[in-house]
C-alpha cells in the first residue's frame, strides 16, 4: 500500500513538472507564387544576424522551418536572385503567454 501511495506521488510530481512545457516551435509560411530564382532566408530580430543559410524556394508556396527559441521575432523573406531585390518578407512572433 505504501508502494502504491508513494508510485502515486511520484507518477504527480511527474506530470506537475512536465505540464505546460510546449517544445520549439514549428514555422510554416505561405509564400506568394514566383517565377524565376529565388532564396528563401530568415532574419533572427533577437539575435541581429540571419538564422543558417539562405535556401533556394523550390516554389512549393510555403516555407518550413524550426524556429530556436521562444519569445523572439523573426522575419521572413523571399530574395529574387535576378533583381537583387526582397519580392515578399512577412514577420513571425512565437511568445508563452500563461
Amino acid at each position: 500500500m505504501k508502494k502504491s501511495i508513494l508510485a502515486s506521488i511520484l507518477f504527480i510530481v511527474c506530470l506537475n513538472a512536465f505540464s505546460g512545457v510546449a517544445g520549439l516551435p514549428r514555422e510554416r509560411v505561405a509564400i506568394p507564387v514566383v517565377e524565376g530564382s529565388h532564396l528563401v532566408c530568415v532574419w533572427d530580430e533577437g539575435a541581429g544576424e540571419w538564422l543558417g543559410e539562405f535556401e533556394a524556394y523550390d516554389h512549393a508556396g510555403t516555407y518550413e522551418f524550426q524556429l530556436p527559441e521562444w519569445g523572439k521575432w523573426y522575419w521572413v523573406g523571399l530574395w529574387d536572385e535576378a533583381t537583387g531585390e526582397y519580392v515578399f518578407g512577412k514577420w513571425i512572433g512565437h511568445f508563452l503567454t500563461h
